[in-house]
């Protein structure tokens, strides 16, 4: 754990919510809401590391945190399963720590009710189907098992973008002066903009994975494409954590080897932009 905390950074968003309590005088406040999202953080980190990820940054932020990690390793989806959900699941067992605090001369009612509301709201806002939040990344490994890579991520920003857009009606009809959730919804939205200004970066390193992994899934997709498809178009279909065998219609022993099309793509081995061209 502790070869962990050199990699946890505080984004300036958080550092300014930090600030506006301190000033304002709600330093309890600042001082839980901080000690919960750093807890949650190492949730998802010891998790990662468990399973022998490289973790290369966790960014604390007022709603939670995001886990930066190294794009170019294949994990099987369990094990993304487990990671996300771990930051949640130091919220289930957090309460017991206020209550066992509450024999310390310094924690008194105050802040246990403080630490129980805090709590909650993270963890139920953290579960809210929307990128970059823990219930938005469950929600695009559940549509990367259903969907290819590239439509998968699509489907998961254009729900995140939907998604808010209720979340932020919710919020002005509720809550339209709490400068927080604002700066909050202000933050997911430029995110998700970055997100989907960078999907064509994404979707290069995906198929850089694909053609650098060792791994064999046992997944199986067979694709069918008709000769004169576009490489651009057929590297679409590719799912992740999976085999493709590609058949060309209409061509007699047309299989193709879909890592081996990757790999002959990107060493400059095809002839023009086709599937044909390629064979």
């Amino acid at each position: 754990m502790t070869s962990l905390l050199p990699k946890i950074r505080i984004h300036p968003v958080f550092w300014l919510v930090i600030a506006a309590g301190t000033l304002t005088g709600h330093l309890w406040e600042t001082a839980i809401a901080f000690l919960i999202v750093f807890i949650h953080e190492l949730g998802h980190a010891v998790a990662a590391k468990g399973f022998g990820w490289n973790v290369i940054e966790i960014e604390l932020l007022p709603f939670g945190g995001v886990a930066k990690l190294d794009e170019h390793e294949a994990h099987p989806f369990y094990q993304e399963f487990v990671v996300f959900l771990a930051g949640p699941l130091q919220n289930v067992w957090l309460p017991l720590l206020s209550y066992a605090m509450l024999r310390l001369p310094f924690w008194g009612t105050e802040q246990h009710q403080l630490f129980l509301a805090q709590n909650s709201a993270l963890l139920l806002f953290n579960l809210l189907p929307i990128w970059p939040l823990d219930g938005g990344r469950l929600l695009h490994v559940l549509l990367e098992i259903v969907y290819p890579f590239k439509p998968a991520y699509k489907k998961m920003l254009y729900f995140s973008a939907a998604a808010l857009l209720l979340f932020s009606i919710l919020t002005f009809w509720r809550y339209p002066f709490s400068i927080n959730l604002w700066v909050i919804v202000l933050f997911i939205l430029i995110a998700l903009y970055k997100e989907r200004r960078v999907l064509p970066l994404r979707f290069i390193r995906f198929l850089l994975a694909v053609s650098s992994t060792k791994y064999r899934f046992a997944r199986l997709k067979r694709l069918r494409v008709s000769g004169d498809t576009p490489l651009s178009n057929v590297f679409s279909l590719y799912y992740k954590n999976a085999e493709h065998h590609i058949h060309i219609t209409g061509i007699k022993d047309s299989d193709i080897d879909g890592k081996e099309l990757v790999d002959k793509y990107f060493k400059g081995g095809c002839d023009g932009d086709t599937i044909s061209d390629c064979r």
